[in-house]
């Protein structure tokens, strides 16, 4: 069984278990996902991605259906008695699911696991480690932390290694979105994909992009967007700004782009990786901010937002959050960034795909399952 609760996880997780089925043939999967993960043969029976969050508020509005959506999971998990759990990401969800099905005797993986090595705590990475079977770290600072508690886990290096690149020329891809770079530079706007993300940082994007047009008159605008679902959304928000939206080909849409204007997550190592210059923007609701400042004390345990940044232990990456997150700053920093070379950052970049290992990740997860269990 697979589990991903939200649209990153479900790629990864299909890439992981067409990874499996390549070395072991006689496998079935059935579980909770989304397109890609049924693409890869997986019998989708839930799909919670359209209701992901970050945040304790953001969740809120979604918390009944998330609720029916457990209950769902762990009566499928009694019917169909699994032998192996592969939870990827999602910790709202999997991780209680985790302690579900170790009460009940089936294995679990967890693939992307919490972030306990960024502001966790030991007793929560010693409960995440109790939790599983065995934990498949992405990053090396978060296997060294969840080392120091238990022999339950291992480190391949970041899937993304083996995904990131685009499909074709840089003159190809243009011509393929219909966009030319001789008359200004290519600006990447990616609000994400979660509603609530949508919801606060479209109308801030759309703005910025009014205001670097202003700035820079040539500027043309690319917006992937990993599933139609917030399509008209995007659409009217920047209707006449000349704005590409690509669905369901983002390395291909960054990879054209002189600068990428990031919600933060993923996205930023993804732009990382194909060397684009980028900005993160990070917008929560001002309650989960202030409990994650003031209760959880995050600000004390992290020096960065940007994973990017948290990496390589330094400032790379402008970060603008929360009240810092204006059209205004963010367009000011995005003009600065066009007119003015990156090499640093650029060979930041260069020093970050160290940081996250090489080729071979995803086959070497799938060996490292098949031989456990």
């Amino acid at each position: 069984m697979v589990s991903a609760g939200e649209l990153s996880g479900d790629l990864h997780g299909s890439l992981l278990v067409k990874e499996l089925r390549r070395q072991a043939s006689g496998l079935t999967f059935f579980g909770i996902g989304s397109k890609r993960l049924a693409l890869a043969g997986v019998d989708i029976r839930l799909d919670i991605s359209p209701r992901s969050s970050v945040g304790i508020f953001e969740a809120l509005p979604n918390l009944f259906s998330i609720y029916r959506s457990f209950r769902k999971a762990k009566a499928l998990i009694l019917s169909e008695r699994p032998d192996l759990v592969i939870l990827i990401d999602s910790q709202g969800f999997n991780l209680p699911l985790a302690r579900f099905c170790k009460k009940v005797g089936i294995k679990t993986v967890y693939y992307i696991a919490p972030q306990e090595w960024l502001w966790g705590s030991d007793k929560g990475t010693k409960s995440v480690l109790g939790s599983v079977d065995l934990v498949i770290a992405i990053f090396q600072k978060e296997f060294t932390k969840f080392r120091a508690f238990g022999n339950n886990v291992v480190y391949y290096g970041h899937p993304l290694i083996d995904i990131v690149h685009s499909s074709g020329s840089k003159v190809s891809l243009l011509e393929k979105f219909g966009l030319s770079s001789s008359s200004g530079p290519i600006v990447a706007l990616c609000p994400g994909s979660r509603a609530h993300e949508i919801r606060s940082l479209v109308p801030i994007f759309s703005e910025t992009a009014r205001l670097i047009k202003r700035s820079i008159p040539g500027t043309s605008f690319i917006l992937p967007l990993s599933s139609p679902l917030y399509l008209k959304t995007v659409e009217e928000a920047f209707a006449g700004l000349n704005c590409k939206i690509i669905i369901d080909d983002t390395y291909n849409a960054l990879s054209v782009c002189d600068l990428a204007i990031c919600a933060s997550g993923t996205i930023n190592l993804e732009a990382a990786l194909l060397s684009i210059p980028n900005i993160m923007a990070y917008k929560l609701s001002p309650l989960t901010f202030l409990v994650g400042k003031y209760l959880l004390n995050i600000d004390r345990k992290i020096k960065y937002f940007c994973m990017i940044n948290l990496l390589l232990d330094k400032l790379v990456v402008p970060e603008l959050v929360m009240s810092n997150l204006s059209p205004l700053n963010l367009s000011r920093s995005a003009v600065s960034l066009l007119r003015q070379p990156n090499d640093k950052m650029l060979a930041s970049f260069s020093q970050l795909k160290g940081e996250l290992g090489s080729p071979g990740v995803i086959p070497n997860v799938a060996r490292a399952i098949l031989n456990r269990f």
